[in-house]
């Protein structure tokens, strides 16, 4: 097992962005976001704070200061090719034995330390940010619960009420959030949005100069322990061998196995 020892260089740059903010490259990928308005925006980031602060109630934030530093970093180096310049991203470390990672809408993306401790490598972790990142920037949890800051059917979350006095905005609010969680830790998204980020991750992960191909390691490597012994991420995940498979030919078809450098 290998873990990661981050040097001087990295805790400082790690300082330096933190926040981290996502560039203005574009990349096209399958989704089915519309147009949102910056009220839309603000809804969805003040949704994820709330979702963030319950996932750290459970799951303590991480006391290793400098890997919390360095997932930022590698987290920044990926931003560079997200399609989310309006947002600030998040990456903390958090203590539970589970093998999972999550992301919260609004730029709130967490890895547990049993995920972590797995890693033999930058890359693969790279590949396991850039696909919570793929989450964030395709916004599946907006879009399956219709997250936005108006709207006039009983059926969405009323945004723009959100931190008013109604006690009625609060209960439509803290359902919400119930049920975003619930997505997390138990449900599961949509196939084809796990699909989605696992191909967009991967390919954000070589443009950032990583090797494509760790991220197909680092699944590889996961599916026989969660095969064995379950955990959030057998109940809220396609299966691995199809995960996969899709990959396979995902980098077969776009060429893209040579493009990442370490």
């Amino acid at each position: 097992m290998r873990r990661f020892k981050p040097g001087l260089v990295v805790i400082l740059l790690a300082l330096i962005f933190n926040p981290v903010q996502a560039g203005r490259e574009r990349i096209s990928i399958e989704s089915e976001q519309g147009g949102y308005t910056q009220e839309d925006i603000e809804t969805e980031i003040l949704f994820g704070r709330e979702m963030s602060a319950i996932i750290l109630a459970d799951r303590p934030l991480s006391s290793n200061a400098t890997l919390n530093l360095y997932l930022n970093l590698v987290g920044r180096s990926i931003l560079l090719h997200a399609n989310r310049p309006e947002l600030n991203f998040y990456f903390a470390l958090v203590e539970s034995p589970q093998i999972n990672a999550y992301a919260a809408p609004g730029g709130y993306i967490f890895i547990t330390t049993g995920a972590l401790e797995l890693m033999q490598n930058e890359a693969e972790l790279a590949g396991v940010l850039a696909h919570e990142i793929a989450h964030i920037a395709d916004r599946h949890i907006v879009n399956a619960l219709k997250i936005q800051a108006k709207d006039d059917s009983a059926t969405r979350l009323v945004g723009i009420m959100i931190g008013g006095s109604s006690e009625s905005a609060n209960v439509i609010f803290d359902q919400a959030v119930g049920q975003a969680l619930d997505l997390l830790f138990s449900k599961g998204l949509k196939v084809i949005d796990e699909y989605n980020a696992d191909s967009q991750g991967i390919l954000m992960a070589a443009l950032a100069g990583y090797d494509p191909m760790a991220y197909i390691r680092y699944l590889e490597r996961v599916k026989p322990l969660i095969e064995s012994t379950g955990g959030e991420i057998s109940s809220t995940h396609p299966p691995f061998t199809e995960r996969l498979n899709r990959l396979y030919q995902m980098v077969d078809k776009e060429g893209i196995a040579s493009l990442g450098r370490f």
